[in-house]
């Protein structure tokens, strides 16, 4: 059997990012297989489910046209999913020092709970460092309320005219 270098890049994907696009060309320049696996995360509120979430994700990497990558759920431990395709890689990424102690804690429970697995760290490319889930869907959530409130205001002039 021939030697594969295969590596798993897991995170919810609540809005999958530009940011997220470029760890997944990067990785995948690097690992013969690179799995993207959609997963949950218990201490994460979604504004869609895990098969909402696969289904965007495999759509837009399969835009991208990469052989080696492959998008996959995952609803149990990160681990676990690596062990069962018989990866010995994490991919993760960072933004910011802010991310650095998040990520190191990740890293050490994976290894702890396997040794075997080793985290390989991307650096966010410039462009994408401010980019995040959990901002976009800030962001999401005022564009709403905005268009609520003038909706509401635009069916409250049109019902005045009448």
């Amino acid at each position: 059997m021939k030697f594969t270098k295969r590596a798993i890049f897991p995170g919810s994907f609540d809005n999958l990012h530009s940011g997220h696009i470029d760890i997944i060309k990067r990785a995948s320049k690097l690992f013969d297989v690179l799995y993207v696996v959609v997963s949950v995360n218990a201490d994460k509120k979604y504004c869609s489910t895990l098969l909402e979430r696969f289904k965007k994700v495999k759509a837009n990497v399969d835009k991208l046209r990469l052989k080696n990558v492959k998008v996959i759920c995952n609803d149990g431990l990160t681990v676990d999913v690596a062990k069962k395709f018989h990866c010995k890689y994490i991919v993760r990424s960072i933004r910011s020092i802010d991310d650095c102690d998040y990520e190191l804690d990740i890293a050490n429970t994976n290894r702890h709970l396997n040794p075997a697995i080793e985290t390989i760290i991307f650096v966010a490319s410039k462009q994408y460092k401010n980019i995040s889930s959990s901002k976009l869907k800030k962001i999401k959530y005022q564009l709403k309320k905005k268009l609520h409130k003038n909706l509401g205001a635009v069916h409250s002039i049109n019902n005045k005219r009448k």
